[in-house]
């Protein structure tokens, strides 16, 4: 709470974890208590929430936040170095995010996309509230490239997933909102970790080493939806950034993961708008770009997304949903084969999760009339 005060953070959650055969801060979790809070004695402008992070060595890493009750276990499944030698795959992520959900809790993929194998079932079956994107300790590279494009993989499928920041903070070697989120909570709510959860669910974000930006499209906010007719239509896009940490050199406005507008920044403060046709269904969002004299320029901000929904028309991008598809596979393949199975029926259960995410993406491309290479353990009369 002192180091979330000193660098300005209003909410930081401490995740317990294990590691092995030790727990880290399980002894701070009781699943009620935002610290900080005026419910719980404190000024109610810097809070912390104890969370945990879940974490399996391939299938990935999950973090449950907010939620309210016992604490969700087993922390760690599936042998080292997450859990102890030995152990089982006897559980999966989304099965996590689905606990935690049904508490009240906010489920964030961290440190995204690595690792990432179970990402893809946990997006598709609409059990995760955002990815994040993480600095570790790293001041100059910014926003990783890589992580924003492939998060704009599920965005091209209509997945309108929030992003957020997290610092992974390990030991006092990282800067805790070195790379932060905003989270807009509306007019005449009062700010409070559950406000701020709400904020973050309903995509009203972005996430920054520095610039800050406010963007509208149409009206709506970051995380919004537009409705458009089959004809499509015009749509304005305006923003408004500012700096007083790092000079901003150019915006690009992202439509489907492509650059539709960019110019050039003021240092410090700009603002502008763009006027652009819509004809099909569309994402939009800020990607900020900035550069310290003697480094590198780097992402430094980008928006979540909004969502322009035209009638007749669904985001759908066959190449990236076969992606998308394929991580599923893997998941599959990995309890199948490699994983270290639970008894019999706990592995057909978690074998059935990841069919329905398979069969959910896989029949909305069969919809879409995309044919897809398949493999053995996948194949099914429509292929032939």
């Amino acid at each position: 709470m002192l180091e979330g005060a000193a660098e300005g953070v209003n909410v930081v959650n401490l995740l317990a974890s294990q590691w092995g055969e030790m727990m880290s801060n399980v002894g701070d979790f009781d699943g009620r208590t935002t610290f900080g809070s005026k419910a719980a004695g404190g000024g109610g402008e810097f809070l912390v929430r104890v969370g945990t992070e879940n974490r399996q060595r391939v299938l990935g890493h999950i973090s449950l936040l907010g939620y309210s009750g016992n604490m969700i276990i087993p922390l760690a499944a599936g042998g080292p170095d997450e859990s102890a030698i030995g152990d089982t795959v006897n559980v999966l992520n989304t099965e996590w995010a689905q606990q935690c959900k049904k508490r009240g809790g906010l489920v964030v993929l961290p440190h995204y996309p690595d690792p990432r194998m179970e990402n893809a079932a946990t997006i598709v079956l609409g059990e995760a509230d955002a990815l994040e994107m993480t600095s570790f300790s790293d001041f100059y590279t910014g926003i990783d490239a890589y992580s924003v494009s492939d998060w704009c993989r599920y965005l091209n499928n209509g997945y309108l997933i929030p992003a957020v920041a997290g610092t992974d903070k390990m030991s006092a070697e990282f800067a805790v909102g070195l790379t932060r989120t905003y989270a807009k909570i509306p007019d005449g709510r009062e700010f409070s970790y559950e406000t701020w959860m709400d904020a973050v669910r309903a995509g009203h974000t972005f996430v920054t080493y520095g610039p800050l930006m406010d963007l509208n499209v149409d009206g709506k906010p970051m995380g919004g939806r537009i409705s458009l007719p089959s004809s499509g239509g015009t749509v304005n896009v305006s923003w408004n950034l500012a700096s007083v940490i790092v000079p901003m050199t150019r915006i690009d406005l992202i439509v489907n993961g492509e650059v539709q507008e960019s110019r050039t920044l003021k240092p410090w403060q700009d603002a502008g708008s763009w006027s652009i046709r819509v004809e099909k269904s569309s994402w939009i969002a800020l990607l900020v770009r900035a550069k310290y004299d003697d480094k590198p320029e780097m992402i430094a901000a980008h928006s979540s997304a909004v969502m322009v929904d035209v009638e007749g028309s669904q985001l759908f991008a066959a190449a990236d949903a076969l992606t998308i598809l394929k991580q599923i596979e893997g998941s599959m393949a990995y309890i199948d084969t490699i994983g270290t199975r639970a008894e019999a029926t706990r592995y057909k259960e978690m074998r059935l999760m990841l069919q329905s995410a398979y069969r959910r993406l896989h029949n909305r491309m069969h919809q879409m009339g995309h044919d897809h290479p398949y493999s053995v353990g996948t194949h099914h009369p429509e292929h032939d």
